[in-house]
């Protein structure tokens, strides 16, 4: 009976040990929220300068900045269609300090791509925010003799594998954009990668390659000098910068949306009321004037979505992208 009490005593003990380093961490974590931030932050882009995920972020970074009077400070790190970026964020503590803007190919695309990805999105990062959308645009040279999607599908259709679009690289955006509408469309067409988006979109311009689906603000220069012609945006809705063009859905590809997406997130384990605070912030940013001006002019539509819903979409895009994947057998040899 002496034995039964002394175990009962120590179990009660240790589930009050339990029960007090429970509540500590608890205060803990209240704590920091309470005082976040109280040091700079790391807004990581996973490529380099000057791209569409550049050019959020540090429009991000500064609008977190001054709503939060902190030192936001960006920190360009490429390589590997994103993944490295995000693998540093993946890895770094979890407290709100280590933030990531990345996009479709690092957190939707690529854990089909890399068999030996060193992180897993939906289990080592906790989205934020989707911020904002970049849909695809359907996008032929001046000169192209092919108008419209329909007259693009009709071409295909008629010969096989003859007409090619360009891409930024295996695997990115454009890429697997080109894949889903050969798959939806029911045709066959070549895949002509290119080293970055700049070369892919010359290619559009002298004739090199014959159609692609690439982003508006890569496009933006050589369509306001004539060089290009938008056919169809890969999304739901019409692009502000682009009243003129119709969705794919309007032009006779019905459901197709393929979106170089743009979304916050931070390593698992965060407090969730940092994250919570985070988001707040971003849905303040997104609505200002002059936000949603910049964001026009690059053909970004604002999202601004709750952590939990940009969860749900994540895992969403995740599936979809894998399936294009799996069918179109792209691998990275």
């Amino acid at each position: 009976m002496k034995q039964l009490a002394n175990s009962s005593v120590s179990i009660w003990r240790a589930a009050l040990g339990t029960m007090a380093l429970a509540a500590a961490t608890m205060a803990g974590t209240a704590h920091a929220a309470d005082n976040y931030p109280s040091k700079p932050i790391t807004l990581v882009i996973p490529y380099s300068a000057g791209g569409s995920t550049d050019i959020l972020g540090r429009l991000l970074a500064q609008k977190l900045g001054e709503s939060m009077n902190a030192s936001v400070i960006v920190e360009n790190k490429p390589g590997a269609n994103g993944t490295i970026g995000v693998d540093r964020v993946a890895k770094a503590a979890p407290d709100g300090y280590t933030i990531v803007l990345g996009d479709v190919g690092g957190l939707a695309i690529s854990p089909s791509l890399y068999p030996k990805l060193p992180y897993q999105p939906m289990k080592d990062l906790v989205p934020v925010s989707l911020v904002g959308r970049s849909p695809l645009v359907l996008t032929v040279g001046n000169n192209s003799p092919l108008k419209s999607l329909k007259e693009l599908t009709a071409a295909a259709k008629a010969e096989p594998s003859k007409l090619n679009y360009p891409s930024s690289g295996t695997g990115g955006p454009n890429h697997m954009g080109g894949e889903l509408y050969a798959m939806q469309a029911n045709v066959k067409v070549t895949h002509v990668p290119y080293k970055g988006s700049a070369p892919s979109v010359v290619s559009l311009v002298a004739g090199e390659t014959d159609f692609g689906f690439l982003t508006a603000v890569t496009i933006n220069a050589q369509l306001k000098a004539g060089n290009l012609r938008a056919l169809a945006v890969a999304h739901d809705s019409r692009l502000p910068a682009m009243p003129d063009v119709p969705t794919m859905n309007e032009a006779g590809l019905k459901g197709f949306m393929a979106d170089a997406w743009f979304m916050a997130t931070v390593p698992a384990g965060t407090p969730q009321p940092i994250v919570d605070r985070l988001y707040s912030e971003i849905a303040k940013i997104l609505p200002q004037e002059d936000v949603k001006s910049k964001l026009d002019s690059v053909g970004v539509l604002p999202a601004g979505l709750s952590p939990k819903a940009s969860s749900t979409f994540l895992r969403n895009e995740i599936a979809k992208w894998n399936e294009v994947v799996k069918t179109a057998k792209i691998t990275l040899d």
